[in-house]
């Protein structure tokens, strides 16, 4: 179904890592080493965090090389160096640019490194979507057990009712969740959809059709909606990329439905699509504004400015996406602004 279909993780920001692009005022860490070993394990947040002060900067000094065929796959034993040109920073993986370079089989050194670790990320790039609710009405769903019983679980079946496609036997089975709406400051109305099971239909014959679970994350109900499975391959992210200037939101929700965040929990964000935003996108995390009484003027203070941490955006929908926290100075609240980063 085109409304579940996922925007890829992979951001297409090239253009951005180009070391033309390198501002005067990035700061290094002050005991950053010249030259770092990727280890099993890393990530690009961390490797970022080695040379710089702002990881999410990592893109503005690192090197676009055209020799190899994808100079943006970093992986483990891979070494990074830290030069300079005219007097500007950057980072590549080739000592002196001026060699020429074959591209290399990579042989026993495992997949390519991700912007931040898998397992933050699965949850909810896989697990969870967003559809719009209108268009649940449209969706068949678990009807009943084959057994009469209220919850079901691998290797029960039961009958799933409305229009199915033909050609596929293997469907997905998925929870309604949180709806986001207009008491989220939204215009339109979204629901979340949290992935509970896999269903293979073994009797396809009109509109009620039987099926046994063949995957079960939690207890299938009554209800559940069914959706066409697709395999929701996790692609790692090579780039992270500091927000537009212009783009500014709101955390609205702690996907996990707990009060307050902190690093790797995921939340929902208000932009979107509508908004240009993509996958790998950075934000500052600016805490919620403060009205504080000036104790000598006895005037009220607004402080809005007050940086407690960083998120990347992992998936994004129409006006709404899911970000996760790589930083946190303190526990993260709904209500907390979004802003880009000053370069």
């Amino acid at each position: 179904m085109k409304q579940l279909k996922q925007i890829s993780i992979a951001l297409v920001l090239a253009s951005m890592a180009s070391a033309n692009a390198v501002s005067a005022n990035i700061a290094l860490q002050d005991n950053h080493p010249n030259e770092y070993v990727v280890k099993k394990g890393d990530t690009l947040w961390d490797i970022a965090g080695v040379f710089l002060k702002s990881p999410s900067l990592w893109p503005r000094i690192w090197e676009n090389n055209n020799q190899i065929s994808n100079p943006h796959l970093i992986y483990p034993k891979d070494v990074i160096y830290l030069e300079y040109r005219n007097g500007q920073p950057y980072l590549t993986k080739n000592k002196s640019s001026v060699t020429k370079l074959s591209p290399k089989i990579r042989e026993g050194y495992g997949a390519p490194i991700t912007a931040i670790a898998d397992y933050a990320l699965k949850p909810f790039v896989v697990g969870h979507t967003i559809v719009a609710s209108q268009l649940l009405k449209k969706m068949p769903y678990v009807l009943s057990t084959a057994g009469l019983n209220s919850l079901v679980g691998k290797g029960d079946e039961v009958y799933v009712r409305g229009v199915l496609d033909p050609e596929v036997d293997q469907y997905d089975v998925y929870r309604l969740g949180q709806v986001y709406d207009a008491k989220f400051g939204l215009d339109s109305t979204n629901t979340e959809i949290v992935n509970v099971g896999m269903l293979t239909i073994s009797n396809q014959d009109g509109e009620i059709n039987k099926a046994v679970v063949v995957k079960a994350n939690d207890l299938i109900r009554n209800g559940d909606i069914v959706v066409r499975h697709s395999e929701l391959d996790l692609k790692p992210i090579y780039y992270l990329a500091p927000a537009p200037k212009d783009l500014k939101g709101e955390i609205i929700a702690i996907a996990s439905n707990v009060h307050k965040a902190s690093r790797f929990d995921s939340v929902v964000i208000n932009m979107g699509l509508d908004a240009a935003v993509y996958a790998g996108h950075v934000f500052n995390i600016v805490d919620a504004p403060l009205k504080v009484e000036d104790p000598r003027t006895k005037e009220i203070v607004l402080i809005d400015n007050q940086v407690i941490g960083k998120l990347m955006v992992v998936n994004v929908f129409e006006n709404i996406s899911y970000a996760i926290i790589l930083e946190s100075a303190k526990p993260i609240s709904p209500g907390a602004t979004l802003k880009a980063i000053d370069f």
